[in-house]
């Protein structure tokens, strides 16, 4: 499949299990660098067959602006704020954000034992810290305050031109794993390092 999804094996295995399914969790677009071109399908299959999909954000600087994890068929999304929205990712900054859900699921988001949140069937506490670490959260609004919403949009597309950009440099020297059916990556893309390790004893850690 070329690294996304087989929808062959997923929808054997969706019905195959379609009496206990509970939900999927999928990247988009993918931590390989491809929008997945079946994800409305993807969706749609596991809706069919009773489960909930829960929608990776953390590639989201590949979606704002100009897509919704709504319109794709999510049930539960989490934003990073970290990497989208100028958190430092990794060791500058830890990772959090919002995390949305549809009408549905509302009910039973976590509440907390003395601060008034969740939903009215709640299955309890999942963090001391309901709102996570809101120190670092003017950084994120900064960001988009001062971008607007045509400059948090231009990021997204510059985000993808750049990794576009870098590709088409490099993709002579050194393989390129994985593109979309029209040869474009999204906002990131994997280099094959195998050769040089074959050739000079060189590793990507390296």
């Amino acid at each position: 499949a070329k690294g996304n999804v087989d929808m062959v094996d997923l929808k054997a295995k969706a019905e195959e299990h379609s009496h206990d399914l509970a939900a999927i969790m999928i990247t988009y677009p993918s931590t390989h660098g491809v929008f997945e071109a079946t994800i409305k399908e993807i969706t749609k299959l596991i809706h069919d067959n009773g489960g909930q999909v829960y929608l990776d954000g953390a590639n989201m600087n590949a979606q704002v602006g100009l897509c919704r994890p709504g319109d794709m068929g999510a049930d539960v999304c989490h934003l990073n704020l970290h990497k989208t929205f100028a958190i430092p990712h990794g060791g500058g900054g830890p990772g959090m954000g919002p995390i949305g859900v549809k009408s549905q699921l509302a009910p039973f988001l976590p509440g907390h034992p003395t601060i008034s949140t969740g939903g009215e069937a709640s299955f309890g506490t999942v963090s001391a810290g309901p709102w996570g670490s809101p120190s670092i959260l003017p950084i994120s609004y900064a960001y988009i305050e001062m971008l607007g919403a045509e400059g948090v949009r231009k990021s997204t597309q510059v985000a993808i031109l750049a990794a576009n950009y870098l590709r088409m440099k490099l993709k002579d020297a050194y393989p390129v794993l994985y593109t979309s059916e029209n040869g474009f990556c999204a906002h990131e893309f994997i280099l094959d390092l195998r050769p040089l390790k074959a050739k000079a004893g060189i590793e990507a850690e390296d």
